[in-house]
């Protein structure tokens, strides 16, 4: 069995590329294997970094913006991959959805910071502006 992809990459200025192994680990509670959580980054619109030696990486602020956006309230229930669907459940997120959800993503993520005094307000906003501008980028080049 191969070693798990454990990587935490910092570049500064809220990027973070983390090895899908290490949200793996985190995630582990809910059952999610390798190919359980590719799909769930998938429909989170994450995108995959593919690395040599068959590693993937992942931006681990994309993934916090994604999944704040399915869990802040109000918003309906979502399904991870694996689970009994429920029928009015989705189970997919799209870019506009995530851009539109912005300021109450950001919000959301700022109370929680000063709840658990973990990031600076700074850091946390200009890696929010940078995710935006890649989810607009990536939604202007896939319309047709």
């Amino acid at each position: 069995m191969a070693a798990p992809n454990l990587m935490y990459i910092s570049f500064g200025g809220g990027m973070r590329l983390v090895g899908e192994d290490y949200i793996l680990r985190e995630l582990a509670p809910l059952g999610l294997t390798k190919k359980g959580l590719r799909q769930l980054f998938r429909k989170l619109q994450v995108p995959l970094i593919h690395a040599p030696g068959d590693k993937i990486l992942v931006d681990l602020i994309a993934f916090m913006l994604a999944m704040r956006t399915i869990t802040r309230p109000g918003a309906p229930d979502f399904s991870l991959p694996g689970s009994q669907h429920r029928p009015k459940t989705r189970t997919s997120v799209t870019p506009a959805e995530i851009v539109g959800a912005l300021p109450d993503t950001v919000a959301l993520m700022e109370h929680g910071r000063r709840m658990f005094g973990i990031v600076k307000p700074g850091t946390l906003r200009s890696a929010a502006g940078e995710v935006v501008t890649r989810l607009k980028d990536t939604q202007a080049r896939l319309r047709p």
